[in-house]
């Protein structure tokens, strides 16, 4: 009886070893066949039983088998006959096994193809259908040169493949053919010499799966993003900054031209491009897009629930593409509400210069950004609410403490001129508030005029304000306060049309709210307190009412103060000082020529111009003084009938500080032989010590030489001329001295209006303005006897 023929299941496993004498353990023919290991040793023990395998103890618990060595010796024709019979069968063995494996995976894969390709690169086995879209059959193919018989996209696919794999290398790719994906494993087919003498290749139809990894890669890349933007959302504490991260990151992930965030303004009912990418310059924070247009996207996408996908506008017949968007090029695109249909913040949108067929998931992508950009804006909204909240508790405690403190300050303070640069300062330094400031109405010319401010300078430089009903400059909170004599607010600065004259002091000085506290007592308006704070809706509640008590404490102060001015007015205290070598602590050689100071000019800040007359030597000294000392800023000279009159700009002077602040005068001001005489007039009321010591602050040597109170010059009816100028206020009359001493009257003129303005440091206009009401207010006193 012959040899029993070998089952398949043991051509298989035969078909495991790469050729004779190789050996392999039970475990490695288990990873080769795809069965257990027990069930690997089972086959290898009967294959061994049937002398078709040999095998041996490794180790202390191993074993190895392997096929025997073909036989030696003298073969006969019949010897010759059975080996080429076992070589086949060998042969065959190996090609069953593979065929067998083949038609598993044809099974498996039944869109699949498995081909074999002998060494001259022709097919000796096909089946399946041929990859690509194309009419070649099967049974074409069989005995074919793979270049001649295939597409020739199929050939560039998986001609590389089959070389590499009669080469002995197996590889595995995927390429497109005709818009379909294909998997190619190609492997060497060996003998059992380990000769290559074929090359197994099989394909599979993947785009299905690569669709569907990449819908899955696609998904897991949105939900990453928005997941990353929502731990961006917690941390960040600008919106602006956010919408802008927002707008960058599904333009990315969705890989489109453009993204915005729109904006929804409800008065005027137009959508601001608030943030965005892609768009042209000027685009963003200005380009605005209708959201009450019948017929417009915006207007639909504020109506749906759901985000709204346009895959082509040149078909979309539910609305028309805004020009915002044709003027860009725009062919498809997402758009979603944000926020809530029926209280909806503005419009998250997504757009692209092709059409795009969009999914199901892109779309819920975009509401999951829009959702968090919702959540975090009404956190924001929140949190603002508590800071407010938060702030107007501590603005309450504070402004309650300033008024205390205001209170307490103003009872000490002599002049109205103290009175008013205390309670601008106290407010400024509190910090609640960014500054203030007082004015009061001139009759003339029906404006108000600043009389105090402090944590500002010239807060009305190139502006004013009126108390005229019927002038634009009269509607805003300050003449609404003088004219009504009640507390007027203004509760967010940049969006109230009243304030639209003052638009560039809201931009510069950063206030959102305001409020204007009439100055009142006994049925007098003495001017307007103004408060400003960056806190939104600041004056409200218990804030406004305590605040608003401040125009009455300070008016009871000014009413105090007028008084006893009125009670003491015909009396003046006269301090006459010597400094004597004025100028050794500057180590200056001054000339022995007098120096005579007219007038000193305040500019604020402990600033003035002091105006005066020398000669050709004096100049030259103080010319020096200018280049070496810091105090002293700036040197203008002109040519006068009576000698050369000089212009000098002087910074923190303590004692001219003082006497402007206590509305003293400067009645005699002389240095000669470099010895310096002044003689100072103060209100009786005005404590003298204060001047006193301001003098011995700049001017440690000075001693009072006279102290005398005297009757005003003039109080009998003579001097009546010069009573219209004491009523100015103390920046026209600094203007009105500035200009005179520079010679700006004189004819032809020693001094233009821009060089006065210049000295001053304000607008020309500014100082024309000054000056007509200066001559406004001489002349009818001069005309009318007022």
């Amino acid at each position: 009886m012959g040899p029993q023929p070998l089952s398949e299941v043991q051509r298989e496993t035969l078909a495991s070893f790469p050729g004779r004498g190789h050996p392999l353990t039970a475990s490695e023919v288990a990873n080769r066949t795809g069965v257990g290991r027990r069930a690997a040793y089972d086959r290898l023990r009967r294959l061994a039983e049937a002398g078709h395998l040999e095998t041996k103890k490794v180790g202390s618990g191993g074993r190895v088998w392997w096929r025997p060595p073909a036989p030696e010796g003298p073969r006969s024709d019949a010897d010759r006959a059975a080996e080429r019979s076992g070589t086949i069968e060998s042969i065959e063995s190996d090609r069953g096994a593979t065929r067998h494996q083949y038609r598993t995976l044809v099974e498996q894969f039944p869109n699949g193809v498995l081909a074999l390709v002998d060494r001259d690169m022709r097919y000796t086995t096909f089946g399946g259908t041929l990859e690509g879209e194309t009419d070649v059959t099967p049974d074409a193919l069989v005995g074919e040169p793979l270049r001649e018989a295939l597409p020739d996209e199929v050939a560039d696919a998986v001609v590389p493949g089959y070389e590499r794999a009669l080469d002995g290398e197996a590889s595995e790719y995927e390429a497109a053919i005709d818009d379909h994906v294909y998997r190619f494993h190609f492997y060497p087919v060996r003998d059992d010499d380990g000769e290559v003498f074929e090359a197994l290749g099989m394909s599979q139809a993947v785009t299905e799966r690569v669709e569907y990894q990449r819908e899955l890669e696609e998904r897991v890349r949105q939900q990453e993003a928005v997941a990353a933007l929502g731990r961006h959302a917690l941390e960040a504490d600008d919106l602006d900054d956010l919408f802008a991260t927002a707008a960058r990151v599904v333009a990315e992930t969705l890989d489109n031209d453009y993204c915005t965030v729109l904006d929804l303004d409800d008065e005027s009912g137009e959508l601001r491009v608030r943030q965005g990418v892609g768009w042209d310059d000027g685009v963003v924070g200005s380009a605005t897009v209708s959201a009450l247009e019948d017929g417009s996207q915006a207007a639909y996408t504020l109506c749906t629930s759901e985000p709204v996908v346009v895959e082509d506008f040149r078909e979309e017949s539910r609305f028309d593409a805004p020009e915002l968007l044709t003027s860009h090029g725009v062919r498809s695109g997402i758009s979603t509400v944000i926020g809530p249909p029926e209280s909806p913040w503005g419009i998250l949108g997504t757009h692209d210069t092709e059409p795009a067929t969009r999914s199901d998931h892109d779309a819920a992508f975009v509401r999951a950004v829009a959702n968090v950009l919702a959540s975090s804006i009404d956190r924001a909204r929140h949190e603002r609410e508590l800071d407010r909240q938060r702030d107007q508790l501590v603005a309450l405690d504070s402004v309650s403490r300033v008024v205390r403190d205001i209170t307490e300050a103003v009872i000490d303070r002599s002049t109205r001129a103290e009175i008013e640069t205390a309670v601008c300062e106290r407010l400024a330094a509190s910090e609640s508030y960014l500054f203030a400031w007082i004015g009061d109405a001139d009759a003339a010319s029906r404006e108000i005029l600043p009389r105090a401010e402090a944590g500002v300078e010239g807060y009305l430089d190139g502006t004013w304000v009126s108390i005229d009903p019927d002038d634009e400059h009269g509607q805003g909170p300050t003449g609404r306060a003088y004219r009504t004599r009640t507390i007027q607010t203004t509760d967010h600065a940049a969006a109230d049309p009243r304030q639209e004259p003052w638009a560039d002091q809201v931009e510069t000085y950063g206030y959102r709210s305001s409020a204007a506290i009439p100055i009142v007592h006994g049925g007098t308006v003495y001017g307007v307190l103004n408060v400003y704070t960056e806190r939104r809706e600041a004056f409200v509640g218990r804030e406004r009412e305590v605040i608003g008590k401040l125009g009455q404490v300070v008016g009871h102060a000014i009413a105090a103060v007028e008084r006893k001015r009125a009670l003491l007015g015909d009396e003046v205290v006269e301090l006459s000082f010597l400094v004597e070598d004025v100028f050794a602590p500057t180590g200056i050689d001054a000339a022995p020529d007098p120096f005579r100071f007219d007038d000193a000019v305040p500019l604020g800040d402990d600033e003035f111009v002091v105006f005066g007359r020398t000669t050709a030597a004096g100049v030259e000294t103080l010319e020096t003084l200018v280049d070496s000392h810091s105090l002293y800023q700036d040197l203008r000279v002109r040519s006068a009938d009576d000698g050369l009159r000089f212009e000098l700009s002087v910074a923190d002077l303590p004692v001219l500080s003082a006497i402007a602040s206590h509305g003293g005068s400067i009645e005699d001001a002389v240095i000669e032989d470099g010895d310096y005489r002044l003689t100072v007039r103060l209100s009786p009321s005005t404590d003298a010590r204060r001047v006193i010591d301001a003098m011995r602050e700049t001017y440690p040597d000075v001693r009072l030489v006279k102290r005398r109170q005297m009757t005003r010059a003039g109080t009998d009816g003579s001097a009546t001329a010069v009573a219209p100028i004491d009523s100015l206020s103390d920046r026209q009359r600094a203007a009105l001295s500035a200009a005179y001493h520079a010679g700006y009257f004189e004819w032809p003129r020693d001094a233009t209006a821009e060089e006065v303005a210049s000295s001053l440091d304000i607008a020309r206009s500014t100082l024309h303005r000054h000056l007509r009401t200066c001559q406004r207010t001489v002349f009818a006193a001069a005309f009318e006897g007022g």
